[in-house]
């Protein structure tokens, strides 16, 4: 974890959660950032972020698409312990989360103009 961003940006979030695996650096939009504090709220649980900013080139390192909202900083994967997938993903539409990517051991949210729900 870089010192650097060892910083709170919520009560429940540290910017560091947030910063991209290869170069640490960290972009996050502040309406990602509210739907993600909503969020917590609503479900009253921990929220883990798996992968918040990515670089291009850890976008596409890990195979990621080409315009992904990592790269702008409008998109975080996470994960809830003892929370269904599913049930995180209703809650995630609840709080006004458009793009929303249904996975197995995560769940993919960002704020897209247009709404977007799939499953992977």
């Amino acid at each position: 974890m870089n010192k650097l961003n060892n910083i709170s940006i919520d009560k429940n979030f540290l910017l560091s959660e947030f910063e991209c695996p290869c170069c640490k650096r960290v972009m996050i939009h502040s309406d990602l950032l509210k739907l993600l504090v909503k969020l917590r709220l609503t479900i009253n649980r921990p929220i883990y972020i798996n992968s918040g900013y990515r670089c291009k080139e850890e976008n596409d390192r890990i195979g990621g698409v080409l315009k992904s909202y990592h790269i702008f900083g409008m998109a975080a994967d996470i994960t809830v312990r003892d929370m269904l997938m599913s049930d995180l993903a209703l809650h995630a539409k609840y709080v006004g989360f458009t793009g929303i990517g249904l996975y197995p051991t995560f769940l993919h949210l960002d704020i897209r103009p247009i709404q977007n729900c799939w499953e992977g």
